[in-house]
């Protein structure tokens, strides 16, 4: 594959598009299952398979890690993600293969995979049946209930995500949505703000809440969090001891990684690659599977690194930063950091990262740095 760097770790990303509906909140690309023919859903997989085969021939070695996402990867059964997997670890096993879920879908049955499957992520979102409606969520407190014990009792490592700042919830709400999911045991908690986004049905009939009651809801999440032992080591990223998410941080650190489905993004070298996909079926991917390869500047290139790693509790290595890019950190930001306030980052000759002061104000932060390029 052009750009690849085979002398560096590489992970997959899998998209599986299909869904029994779209949320109301949700713009990734996905595609509601009834509307696909099922002699569709095999070829899809097959497609993939066929392009993950050619990678290993390629690349040869074993992937640092595997992620399996969507839409809901349960929709095109417990058989064809086995078959996408085992495609996968014909090199070799990845260090951690994730499988999204939603809890509508996970039954005793997944326990089948957890030969092949070491990681589960189930989008728990709410506890709260009003924000869980507000959402447009299928799944129900008690699909919810009976996911998480089911999850507290295999031998998978496992995330639950907690949507926050819904319109309508309160503080209080979002403070037993944890308390009610960390019960349970996870090693690791996605825990983020509800986001508006374009041409989705929740923005037609709710509006978002304002900046500072945002700020109360992440605050006091993040304090609850840290109280009950989860590290926070990302915004909205919270994991117990040695639960940090191997695949996530392969994005913070700007890692190469593949793409493989409709929709689906990788980053290889200095380009994004995209897998075109169709705005309402899956039949031209089908039909004809296209990667787009779009290069990055070198200032791209930055930008995009410091919009990932300054998310990070670790923040910026400016060793590492300057082998990468070719020139010091202190060199190019030096002046646009006495702009940020002395509350929000740690400076020292070894690293530069944000403090939890400063994640509520990142965006901010990065369009200082972002300046000096």
């Amino acid at each position: 594959m052009k750009g690849l760097d085979y002398s560096q770790p590489l992970s997959l990303y899998i998209h599986v598009p299909f869904c029994t509906r779209k949320c109301d909140y949700c713009a990734f690309y996905s595609v509601p299952y009834s509307k696909v023919p099922e002699k569709w859903i095999d070829r899809y997989v097959d497609i993939i398979i066929a392009e993950i085969d050619a990678l290993n021939r390629d690349y040869g070695k074993a992937y640092y890690t595997v992620y399996i996402g969507g839409g809901n990867p349960a929709m095109i059964g417990w058989e064809n993600i086995r078959r996408i997997v085992e495609k996968a670890s014909e090199n070799g096993r990845a260090e951690e293969v994730t499988v999204e879920m939603n809890p509508e879908n996970v039954s005793a049955s997944i326990l089948s995979l957890s030969d092949i499957v070491t990681r589960v992520s189930v989008g728990i979102q709410s506890m709260d049946e009003n924000v869980l409606g507000m959402l447009g969520r299928n799944a129900k407190r008690e699909d919810n209930i009976r996911a998480l014990s089911l999850l507290s009792s295999s031998p998978f490592r496992w995330n639950a995500d907690i949507i926050t700042a819904v319109p309508g919830e309160s503080v209080e709400t979002t403070l037993m949505d944890i308390e009610a999911v960390a019960s349970y045991n996870p090693g690791h908690i996605s825990f983020y703000c509800l986001t508006f986004e374009e041409n989705t049905p929740l923005i037609a009939r709710a509006k978002p809440i304002g900046e500072e009651e945002e700020t109360a809801f992440l605050s006091s999440g993040w304090a609850k969090l840290k109280e009950l032992g989860y590290e926070h080591y990302e915004v909205s990223a919270f994991a117990r001891a040695g639960e940090r998410s191997k695949h996530n941080m392969v994005y913070w650190n700007l890692g190469q990684y593949v793409g493989f489905g409709a929709g689906a993004e990788g980053s290889i070298g200095w380009q994004r690659v995209t897998t075109l996909r169709d705005s309402e079926t899956v039949d031209a991917f089908v039909a004809a599977p296209e990667m787009k390869c779009t290069p990055l500047t070198a200032t791209e290139t930055e930008e995009e690194f410091l919009l990932v790693a300054l998310r990070t509790k670790d923040g910026i290595d400016k060793k590492l930063y300057e082998n990468r890019f070719g020139h010091s950190f202190d060199s190019l930001y030096s002046e646009a950091i006495k702009r940020v306030s002395k509350d929000s980052y740690v400076d020292s000759p070894d690293c530069f990262r944000v403090t939890e002061e400063g994640f509520m104000s990142l965006d901010w932060i990065i369009l200082q740095l972002a300046m000096g390029l």
